[in-house]
């Protein structure tokens, strides 16, 4: 048995290395579509890798990937977001892992664990592998974020909160 959990404990530091390149790889995929509009990584540590990715309403997000514990979050999805929207947006987020909805635009709540957080008035986003699958969580992650902005984002409440967060011209929403 010790043996066995020796074996695992080397071998889990190179699974760590393997899903941060994998991640990194999908990442650069999205990017090289054009689905980004830029996108950098800092130098992996201790299982943790931080992306910047330049995206919806041309914004700067940061994504913390942190293989150790298996989440994968964007810390500040939503700036200046208070704490009813918050509220409103877990609401959201929950129905994603729905069985109502098709499997292709769920999030399986037996592979992942989805939290929305609110932390100096800005909303994060975490998605907590129970699956150790980082490429399902990363794919998963990034449509779902798509679609709180194409979607979610869209809907009448959050018309004059993207005006202002988003410097838009209201004649061109």
């Amino acid at each position: 048995m010790k043996a066995r959990a020796a074996k695992t404990a080397r071998r889990a530091p190179r699974n760590r290395g393997r899903d941060l390149q994998r991640v990194t790889a999908i990442l650069q995929q999205y990017a090289d579509r054009g689905v980004f509009r830029g996108f950098s990584s800092a130098p992996a540590r201790d299982g943790k890798a931080a992306f910047k990715i330049v995206w919806h309403r041309n914004q700067t997000f940061d994504l913390i990937v942190d293989t150790r514990r298996a989440t994968m979050s964007f810390p500040a999805l939503l700036r200046d977001f208070d704490a009813s929207m918050t509220r409103e947006l877990s609401v959201f987020v929950a129905s994603r892992q729905s069985k109502d909805l098709p499997e292709h635009r769920r999030v399986d709540p037996k592979k992942a664990v989805l939290r929305c957080s609110r932390r100096a008035g800005d909303a994060g986003l975490t998605l907590a592998l129970k699956s150790g699958d980082a490429e399902y969580g990363i794919r998963k992650l990034i449509h779902l974020v798509h679609e709180i902005f194409l979607t979610f984002l869209s809907e009448g409440r959050y018309y004059e909160y993207q005006v202002k967060t988003f410097d838009l011209d209201p004649d061109h929403l």
